[in-house]
Parts: structure tokens; C-alpha cells; sequence
């Protein structure tokens, strides 16, 4: 047996050691219940002795009430004096005053004697049977008959009854008080458990603050970890929220780049890293922006998307030293690497790589994954929102069939072209052309094939067309070339060129011809709201003449064109590099 009890011992102290804190905290809160229960038990018998105390002072005035009514009677049947009158009718006035409940009690008191009692009220009763016989003796002796008044309270046997009374209420004093005294020693007691229990409790705070203290010297060093710890962790937080809030201020790739250029270098410290992401084709991935030390070899312009693990498994791949590790194509040898996806919206926007050269790097790299990872989704939120925002603007500008631009960039750009023209003096021309019979086409062949015609009329158009030039899609098979700094000379030379490449085009074995007319300010007009009509009653003129071919609109009188030359208009040709 001695062995299983030194087990048991051994269990216990452990046990205790282990669930000590728990322990203590238990044993506090248990006292600290307790001295609330004390406390609240205290407060009730304290509040139910003041209901006695107040109770106990009304009966006795009860009692006192009894004896001055009585006395009163007395000395009005003995003299008939009114100040005797005035004792008896103070005496039922504070009879009066006097609440039910009083006498209710008193009478269960009697009752509670088993003093031989026939009336349920032995109390109330006599009381009544005294007033009664009190009231019918006052007013006789008011009416001088005292005889008969005395007669009335012998008959009545107020004297006894007196007695009687003063005998119950007495009594019921008597067991008030010892309840009083019972209730006093019981609040007394209580108090004295309350001291107690606050005393135990003390006691056991200062156990409690001594074992914490001591615990807490112990785990000092602990601590100062974790706080050193929590604090870089916040740092690293607060760095990450403002990169995501600048991020949202972020209008273009470059911005974005710039913030993780910023963010990466203050986060990352020493590793270096490159971001690419998808072209437009979404065919391979363009080197994007790049910080740190990236490795003695510069990083790819181009990945191409199967030959990388993170973008096949769409998630995180660490690329590591060795021949036993599993490395993407596009990565060399030299060092390791951790690559994520940058994904937003179930789609991959780009890559983010961070570089490491040595096996130290290795371990680092996996410790900083959580960081390199919040970075790429901060940057994946940005890349998503700046390509949906180039999709949109592109959408409300492009013209979906042809990728030209539409009518209301058109007229937008034409105001700010002309206005910057007639603050420049110089000339801005528009080309109005139209397929030669569209709808022919779309009746033979079909929407497809006009369709088709249409995006390979857009195709040479732009390829005829200098950086500067802007060519809409003003409605239908209808498009519009905008031409700053050109004469009407030059426009008309470029709309034969375009005109050319048109009828040199062939869409599925059709080859369309297309009408040209040209207008140019302020050779053909005065006002930039006359130019595009101008242009289109040039076009239909062409239509006239027999299509497939260019009209230029007629010039403004000799003596207009004259006083544009004396007012500095530059209407020179402006051939050189067109």
C-alpha cells in the first residue's frame, strides 16, 4: 500500500503545481461569491429588524393610545370635562391611525398561545368591544348620567378586557424582542464571517501576488520576446495596411510598382525580388519592377506560364537548392527562391519571385512567407483594380468590333484638338471615309463577313496612321480619322494612301472599297464645329462621283485664306516625318 500512497502523493503535488493559478483563482472567486451572498443575506436582515423595530414602536403607541382613551373615559364619566374629552378623542385618533396589520399580527400571536381563545380575533375583537362601550359611556356622561355610563363600562368589563389587552400585547412585545435579539446576534455573526472571509481572501491574494511574481521572473525573458516579437509583428502590420491604403490611390502599374518597390525593401530587408506580370494576350508574363539584391544575374524579361510551378498549382512554390529540389524552368540554379502567384478574383494577375543566395536564406525565406504572401495579395487587390479600370476605360472609348476609338472620344478629342490648334495657329484636318456598299456586302455574305471586312478596314487604317492621329468609329461602316498639325494638302495625300491599303485589303476573298472626304481648319472652315460636316459633305460627294475614291471640301474664298496667312496661321505642308 505505501507505494501506491507515495504515487498518489507524488500525483497530487504535481497535479497542484500544474493547477495551481487555476487553483487560486478558484479559491478567490469562491470568496468572493461568498462575501457577496454574506453581504446581500446581511443587507435583508438588517432592512427586515429596521421592519421590526418600525412595527414594534407602533404597537406600543397602540398601546399608549389603549391607556390614554381608556384614561380619558375615566375622567370624563368621573368630572365631565372637556379637557378629558380632548384625552379620550386623542386616544381614538391614534387608535385610528393605527394599520390593520398590526393587529393582525398581535392576534396571531394570541392565537399561537393556546390561551383558550373562542374568536379568531381576540385582539380586534376586545378593541372593538372597548371603543364601543368607551363611546356609548362618553356620551352618556356628556349628558350628565354618569351612573348610567359607569354602569355601561362595568357591564362591558372594560376593566378586564383592559387587562386582557395589556396581558396579549405585552406578550406579543415580549416575543418581538426576543427576535429582535435572535435577529442582532445572527447579523452579528454574519458580519464576523464576512471579516473572516475577506481576511481568507486577503490572505490568499498575497499568495496569489507572491506566486505571480514569482512566475512572472521566470517567464520575464519570455515575455520580452513576445512583446519584441508582437511589436515587429505590428510594425509589419502598420507597414502592410498603409501599403494597401496607398495602393488604393494607385492610377497606373507604375504607382503600384512604386509601392511595393518601398514596402518590399522595408519589409523584406536584405532579399531582393522581381514582380512580373501577364501581357495582354495573357501568353507569357513581362518583368515588371524589381528591388534589392536579385542575384548576380539579371532577372528574365519573360516567363513563360507552364514553366512555373506556382502559376500551375496556383499557389505558393519555394524553389530550393540541390538536385532533390523541385525548381521551375525559368529558374536558375544559382540560389533559392519563393514564388507567389498574384491572384484576385479567381484570376492570376502576375508573379511575385523574392531571392535568397544562400541555405540561411532558405530558412529565412520560409520564416518571411506570411509577409511575402500578404504582399502579393495587396498587390493582386491593385493589379486587379488598375486592370479593371483600364477594361472599363478602354470600354467606354474603344469600340468594341473595330478597337478604334468611338464617336464620343471623337468629338471630345476634335474640341481639344481644334482649341489647342487655333491657340497654336495651326491646322488640324479629318478624314471622313465610308465602305462603298456595306450593305450589299452584309446581304450577301452576312454580318460575319461585314463584320469582318469592318476590323480589317480598322486594321490598315491604323497602320497608315502616324502616333499622333486618331481614328474613330463614327457610326455603322463609317469611320473618322482626327489629323493635328496636317494641311488639307497632306490630309488628302494620307486618305489616298488609306484609301490604297483599303482596296489592297482582302477579308475571306472580299475585297472592299471604301469613300473618302476631307476637310482641314481653317483651310475649309472657320469653326470647329464646321469641320466634321464639312468633311461628311466632301464624303458624299465622293459617293456621287462614284465612290472608291477622295474629295476634298472646297477652300474658303482667296481673301479668308490671305487674312489667316497676315494673322500668323501656319499653313505650310507639313510633310516631314508623315
Amino acid at each position: 500500500m505505501k507505494p501506491n500512497l507515495t504515487w498518489a502523493a507524488k500525483a497530487g503535488i504535481g497535479f497542484a503545481r500544474r493547477h495551481l493559478s487555476s487553483i487560486i483563482i478558484a479559491f478567490v472567486a469562491v470568496m468572493g461569491v461568498s462575501t457577496v451572498i454574506a453581504y446581500v443575506i446581511s443587507r435583508d436582515d438588517q432592512t427586515q429588524l429596521r421592519a421590526y423595530v418600525w412595527a414594534t414602536r407602533d404597537i406600543r403607541l397602540v398601546q399608549f393610545a389603549l391607556l390614554d382613551t381608556q384614561s380619558g373615559v375615566r375622567g370624563v364619566v368621573l368630572s365631565a370635562q372637556p379637557t378629558d374629552f380632548a384625552a379620550y378623542v386623542r386616544g381614538v385618533s391614534e387608535l385610528n391611525n393605527a394599520e390593520g396589520d398590526i393587529f393582525k399580527d398581535i392576534d396571531d400571536h394570541a392565537l399561537s398561545q393556546n390561551l383558550g381563545e373562542t374568536t379568531a380575533h381576540p385582539v380586534t375583537d376586545r378593541i372593538a368591544t372597548l371603543r364601543a362601550a368607551w363611546s356609548q359611556a362618553v356620551i352618556l356622561a356628556m349628558d350628565h348620567e354618569s351612573d348610567q355610563a359607569e354602569t355601561v363600562l362595568t357591564k362591558a368589563q372594560t376593566s378586564q378586557l383592559m387587562a386582557q389587552l395589556q396581558t396579549m400585547i405585552g406578550g406579543y412585545l415580549d416575543y418581538r424582542s426576543a427576535k429582535v435579539d435572535a435577529d442582532w446576534r445572527r447579523i452579528a455573526a454574519e458580519q464576523n464571517l464576512i471579516l473572516l472571509i475577506n481576511l481568507l481572501g486577503a490572505i490568499i491574494a498575497i499568495a496569489a501576488t507572491s506566486y505571480a511574481f514569482a512566475t512572472s521572473r521566470r517567464e520575464a525573458k519570455g515575455r520580452e520576446a513576445a512583446i519584441g516579437a508582437s511589436l515587429v509583428a505590428r510594425r509589419e502590420v502598420e507597414t502592410l495596411f498603409g501599403m494597401t491604403e496607398i495602393l488604393q490611390s494607385a492610377a497606373t502599374s507604375e504607382d503600384a510598382n512604386a509601392v511595393l518597390r518601398a514596402t518590399a525593401t522595408e519589409l523584406l530587408g536584405d532579399f531582393g525580388g522581381a514582380l512580373y506580370v501577364f501581357n495582354n494576350s495573357r501568353d507569357r508574363l513581362d518583368f515588371a519592377t524589381e528591388w534589392g539584391a536579385s542575384g548576380a544575374d539579371a532577372p528574365p524579361l519573360h516567363i513563360a506560364p507552364d514553366s512555373c510551378w506556382a502559376l500551375k498549382r496556383g499557389k505558393p512554390h519555394l524553389n530550393g537548392r540541390g538536385e532533390q529540389a523541385l525548381r521551375c524552368a525559368h529558374s536558375d540554379c544559382s540560389g533559392t527562391a519563393f514564388e507567389i502567384p498574384i491572384v484576385a478574383r479567381g484570376e492570376i494577375h502576375g508573379l511575385l519571385i523574392l531571392r535568397g543566395d544562400s541555405l540561411r536564406d532558405a530558412e529565412t525565406l520560409k520564416r518571411i512567407q506570411p509577409i511575402a504572401i500578404a504582399l502579393a495579395d495587396a498587390m493582386s487587390l491593385a493589379l486587379s483594380n488598375i486592370v479593371l479600370r483600364e477594361r472599363l476605360r478602354n470600354q467606354a472609348l474603344r469600340d468594341p468590333l473595330t478597337s478604334l476609338y468611338n464617336r464620343r472620344f471623337l468629338e471630345e478629342m476634335l474640341e481639344r484638338l481644334t482649341t489647342d490648334a487655333e491657340r497654336r495657329r495651326t491646322p488640324v484636318s479629318v478624314i471622313m471615309l465610308d465602305l462603298d456598299h456595306f450593305k450589299n456586302l452584309n446581304d450577301r455574305y452576312g454580318h460575319a463577313a461585314g463584320d469582318l471586312a469592318l476590323r480589317d478596314t480598322a486594321g490598315a487604317v491604323l497602320a497608315s496612321l502616324r502616333p499622333a492621329d486618331i481614328a474613330c468609329r463614327y457610326g455603322g461602316e463609317e469611320l473618322a480619322i482626327l489629323l493635328p498639325d496636317t494641311t488639307l494638302e497632306v490630309a488628302v495625300a494620307r486618305a489616298e494612301q488609306i484609301r490604297t491599303a483599303i482596296g489592297a485589303t482582302t477579308s475571306n476573298g472580299i475585297t472592299v472599297t471604301a469613300s473618302f472626304g476631307v476637310a482641314s481648319m481653317p483651310e475649309n472652315c472657320s469653326r470647329a464645329n464646321e469641320l466634321l460636316p464639312t468633311a461628311d459633305k466632301a464624303l458624299y460627294l465622293a459617293k456621287d462621283q462614284g465612290r472608291d475614291r477622295v474629295v476634298a471640301a472646297p477652300l474658303r474664298p482667296s481673301a479668308d485664306m490671305v487674312q489667316l496667312t497676315h494673322a500668323g496661321w501656319n499653313l505650310a505642308d507639313k510633310r516631314a516625318g508623315d
